[in-house]
C-alpha cells in the first residue's frame, strides 16, 4: 500500500526565535534543506543543481515582515501555489526558459521584451532593502555558500555584517516539530518493513546484491520515499569496512551487515538504522561481541529520556562495551539526523556533548564495532526522545535471526 504525505509546515517562526535570540537582524537562506525548512517546501532546479542562488529566502527576525522567496520564473506558479496563505512574498527572476503568454502564442499579440533580465542577485537585493537589511547583522549559511559567491555578497553589501548561522540551523532542526516527527514516523516504519523482509533472506549463499536489491525493491513500493543511495549491505571481511554493495557471498560463520536508510526525496528528511546477524556456525567470540553490543544499545535506549547529559548517555553504551572489551575504542555512539544530504549532524552522542537530551530529539543510537579483515557489527536504531522517556522508531526488524 502506497503511503501518502501531508504538506510539511514552515519553520521561519523557529527561525525568527533564535535569529533574535543571537542578535541578528535576519538571514539570508541559501541552501535546499533550509529553504525547505523555513518555507516547508523546495525549489525543484535548486534541489537537484545545488547551486547557491537558484532559490533563496530572505527573512527580518521580525516576526511582522513577510519574508521574501525567489525562484526562476519557470518555477514561481509552483511556489504561489505552494506559499498560498502563508506570509512570504514570491517574487521570480527571470531566466533562458523564455515563459510565453496564451495571447503570444494563439493571437500573434507582441509583448515587449524587458530591457534588462533581472537576476536571481538582483532580486536578493531588492529584497535586502525591502527588509532593512543592508546594513544591518545578517545571518548566511558558509557552511553552504562556495567562497566566490559569499564574496559577491561582501561587495554587494559593503554595510552589511554578515555572521554564520549554520549551526543555528543544525541546533533548530535537532528538536522535532510535530509534522516532522509524523514524517520520520513514516519514513522509520517503511525503512523497518525493507529492513525486515531482508532478514526473511539473509542465509548462507545469498548475494549483497539479492540483499540490497530486496530492501530497495521493499522500500521503493511505498511509493512515498526512496532508498537512500549510499545503503550498505555486506557480509564477512566486507561488512568490517566502509564500501556498498559488491560481490560478497554469505557464508557459514559469516556476519551480514547493514548500515542503510531511506530519503524523503525533495523533503528530505532521512533515517540511519543499522543491524548485524551471525548467520550459521559463528565463532564464540563473535557471538560474545555481538551480545555485547546488543545490550549495550538497549542500556542506552533504557537510559534515554529529556534531562539526560547527551554525554552520559555515550558512557552508558561505551564503557558497558569496554569492560568486557578494553580494545574497544569509538568516538561516537550515534548523533541526530534531520535532512539530507548529511545523515548525521550535531548533537553527537559523545564524551564532551554536555547538551541535556530533549523531547522530540530524534537520535540515531548506534553501537558499532568493525575487526579489520574479519567481520563488522552496528546495532543502530532511530529513537524519538519523548515526554517521559523514548521511543524505538524502528522496532520491528529483529536484532538476533
Amino acid at each position: 500500500m502506497k503511503e501518502k504525505g501531508k504538506k510539511m509546515r514552515p519553520k521561519e517562526y523557529r527561525i525568527k526565535e533564535l535569529l533574535r535570540k543571537k542578535g541578528l537582524d535576519g538571514a539570508i537562506v541559501s541552501s535546499p534543506e533550509n529553504f525547505h525548512y523555513v518555507t516547508g517546501f523546495g525549489g525543484h532546479q535548486h534541489t537537484v543543481s545545488r547551486q547557491p542562488g537558484f532559490t533563496l529566502a530572505v527573512m527580518r527576525a521580525d516576526d511582522k515582515v513577510p519574508t521574501h522567496l525567489t525562484t526562476m520564473d519557470f518555477e514561481a506558479a509552483t511556489f504561489r501555489i505552494k506559499a498560498a496563505g502563508l506570509n512570504f512574498v514570491v517574487d521570480p527572476y527571470d531566466t533562458w526558459v523564455g515563459l510565453k503568454t496564451w495571447d503570444e502564442i494563439a493571437h500573434g499579440a507582441v509583448v515587449p521584451d524587458k530591457t534588462a533580465m533581472e537576476s536571481s542577485m538582483d532580486k536578493l537585493v531588492q529584497f535586502m532593502k525591502a527588509c532593512d537589511l543592508a546594513n544591518k547583522k545578517v545571518g548566511v549559511e558558509l557552511d553552504y555558500l562556495p567562497v566566490p559567491y559569499y564574496q559577491s555578497l561582501t561587495e554587494k553589501f559593503p554595510e552589511a555584517e554578515f555572521v554564520d548561522l549554520s549551526d543555528l540551523f543544525v541546533y533548530a532542526r535537532s528538536v522535532k516539530q510535530p509534522d516532522e516527527i509524523e514524517m520520520f514516523r513514516k519514513l522509520c516504519r517503511i525503512a523497518d518493513h525493507g529492513f525486515t523482509e531482508v532478514s526473511k533472506i539473509a542465509k548462507i549463499g545469498v548475494s549483497e546484491r539479492e540483499l540490497v536489491q530486496c530492501f530497495r525493491e521493499d522500500v521503493i513500493k511505498s511509493g512515498f520515499c526512496a532508498p537512500s543511495s549510499w545503503s550498505m549491505f555486506s557480509t564477512g571481511p566486507s561488512s568490517a569496512r566502509l564500501t556498498l554493495p559488491g560481490d560478497g557471498v554469505v557464508k557459514d560463520g559469516d556476519v551480514v551487515k547493514f548500515d542503510a536508510g531511506v530519503n524523503a526525496e525533495f523533503d528530505f528528511y532521512t533515517t540511519d538504522t543499522s543491524r548485524a546477524w551471525i548467520i550459521g556456525n559463528g565463532d564464540p567470540a563473535l557471538l560474545k561481541l555481538k551480545d555485547r553490543l546488543y545490550e549495550g544499545q538497549r542500556r542506552m535506549i533504557a537510559a534515554a529520556k529529556p534531562g539526560l547529559p547527551i554525554n552520559e548517555l555515550y558512557h552508558t553504551a561505551y564503557d558497558y562495551v569496554k569492560e568486557m572489551f578494553p580494545c574497544y575504542r569509538r568516538g561516537h555512539q550515534g548523533h541526530s539526523i534531520s535532512m539530507g544530504p548529511a545523515t548525521a549532524e550535531a548533537p553527537y552522542i559523545n564524551a564532551s556533548e554536555t547538551r541535556p537530551l530533549e523531547a522530540g530529539m530524534i537520535l540515531a543510537m548506534e553501537v558499532p564495532c568493525y575487526i579489520d579483515g574479519v567481520n563488522g557489527f552496528n546495532i543502530e536504531d532511530m529513537v524519538l526522545i519523548t515526554e517521559d522517556g523514548c521511543e524505538v522508531l524502528t522496532p520491528n526488524t529483529p536484532h538476533y535471526l
